[in-house]
């Protein structure tokens, strides 16, 4: 678990600042793909993360989340790929959640997104949160959105109704919603551990989507955990099979091919090493995966040869491929033509 330091002050601070600017809504960059000349430009990725509050939450967890997604959104634009984490602050009511600081914090009732798909949604309960009938709603669709594969993560007290985090009764006789707080408050986590659930969430799902290097540079700019506590954390992020460690290699890989990646890299992210993401890779997928990388880049080089008059080396290097030379040898082996040929023969049939 995590100790509370200056550090994290400075974060509740910044939070408290930058105030309902950092939480409220805002609208999603447009995934632009050519700048006004015609030419590329850096692709944008969208992940639209649910920040759901219950009454008494903790405002420090609250401000690391939204923190470590603003960091990760400036670190990733200085990179081939551009990552944009738009928080949406929910509740059961429209207005303002009180939280555990007596700070205010305005959210919007959840059934304006009802419609809405997010790609994790962190709900963050607190010690004396009085879950009653009301709550009964948003637990429900915070139920249906797991069931559609969004990430749910909960942070701080267990929340009753909660598929996998339920809190079964002692007896058939405890049916006061006060009583039933008291019970939970009792049993709740501690701060400390909230702040860990947190700051876990955030992580995992920034690793998941740019690598174990862009995580830690998120961990650190935050400087609120050690290497131990962030060694910890990214133990179990791939998931614990051998297919799920190969999924998430490929999805790295997939949306890294731009860069100049190693099959290393992508065994860092998987947490295996290379001759065994070598086999199992082979084995799920068909191909290895340097094959698998060389395919995403090519695909990203028919689309800039289609799309675009850039000439062969500048495809070449926003593909992630070391030199035109280097393109014209892979493209022909895999497509048997050239890319000027390609380029040629599409155009022809648009």
């Amino acid at each position: 678990m995590l100790p509370v330091s200056e550090s994290v002050l400075e974060v509740l601070v910044l939070f408290i600042q930058v105030g309902e600017e950092m939480m409220s809504t805002r609208p999603p960059p447009r995934p632009e793909t050519q700048a006004s000349d015609g030419t590329d430009v850096i692709p944008r990725r969208l992940r639209r993360v649910a920040v759901v509050l219950f009454d008494g939450f903790d405002l420090l967890s609250a401000s690391v989340i939204a923190n470590a997604f603003e960091a990760a959104s400036e670190l990733s634009a200085r990179g081939p790929i551009q990552w944009f984490y738009q928080i949406t602050t929910l509740s059961d009511h429209d207005g303002y959640i009180a939280s555990s600081a007596a700070l205010l914090v305005s959210a919007e009732t959840f059934d304006t997104h009802a419609g809405h798909e997010f790609d994790a949604i962190f709900a963050i309960v607190g010690a004396d949160a009085c879950i009653d009938a009301r709550s009964a709603p948003l637990i429900a669709w915070i139920n249906r959105a797991r069931s559609k594969a969004a990430d749910v993560r909960l942070v701080g007290a267990p929340l009753p109704g909660l598929d996998g985090h339920g809190c079964s009764e002692p007896n058939g006789r405890e049916h006061d919603s006060q009583a039933s707080a008291a019970r939970l408050s009792g049993e709740c986590k501690t701060r400390s551990q909230s702040l860990h659930d947190a700051l876990t969430g955030a992580l995992k799902l920034i690793r998941r989507d740019m690598g174990d290097s862009m995580a830690r540079r998120v961990a650190e700019r935050l400087s609120i955990c050690s290497h131990d506590v962030l060694n910890a954390i990214f133990e179990d992020v791939v998931g614990s099979t051998p297919a799920e460690k190969v999924r998430a290699a490929a999805h790295w890989l997939q949306d890294n091919c731009r860069r100049q990646v190693t099959i290393e890299d992508a065994a860092q992210v998987a947490a295996m090493s290379e001759r065994s993401l070598l086999r199992h890779f082979r084995s799920e997928l068909g191909m290895t995966p340097s094959d698998y990388l060389m395919h995403a880049r090519l695909q990203v080089v028919c689309n800039l040869l289609i799309e675009t008059d850039l000439p062969v080396d500048k495809v070449a290097k926003r593909a992630g491929l070391t030199s035109g030379d280097h393109l014209a040898r892979s493209f022909r082996r895999h497509m048997k033509t050239s890319p000027t040929e390609y380029r040629a023969q599409r155009r022809l049939q648009c």
